[in-house]
């Protein structure tokens, strides 16, 4: 092998060092880009999803706050249902009145008031 083709094997081999180096180093770089990448998203995530978890919240406890008003008012007409119940069951004349108001009978000499329901003004 003569000089010149020893010295453009040296060149090329160095050429190939720096190349391999670089190589190495933009690897590096770009894992440590990546990396960087994944600790913001990380960080970021949870900040942005805050407030739609407030807002959850809020709804959640508007949610909650209508199901108990419709539980009470639920359990007060079972109470008004079982009262009346147990009143038809004890007292016969609770059904006479009861049923006379439905069908709007009255005894004979019987005098029955009726009042308009009230209206407020603007309705």
């Amino acid at each position: 092998m003569s000089q010149k083709d020893t010295d453009q094997l040296r060149k090329l081999y160095v050429r190939h060092q720096r190349l391999r180096t670089r190589n190495a180093q933009m690897n590096t770089v770009n894992r440590l880009a990546f990396c960087l990448l994944i600790i913001v998203l990380c960080a970021i995530l949870p900040v942005t999803a805050l407030p739609s978890l407030s807002d959850a919240d809020e709804m959640e406890e508007s949610y909650n706050t209508e199901w108990q008003e419709k539980l009470r008012i639920a359990s007060e007409a079972k109470d008004s249902a079982d009262r009346e119940y147990r009143a038809i069951q004890q007292d016969p004349r609770y059904l006479e009145i009861k049923a006379r108001e439905r069908l709007k009978w009255s005894k004979p000499g019987e005098r029955i008031l009726v009042f308009p329901e009230y209206k407020a003004e603007g309705e």
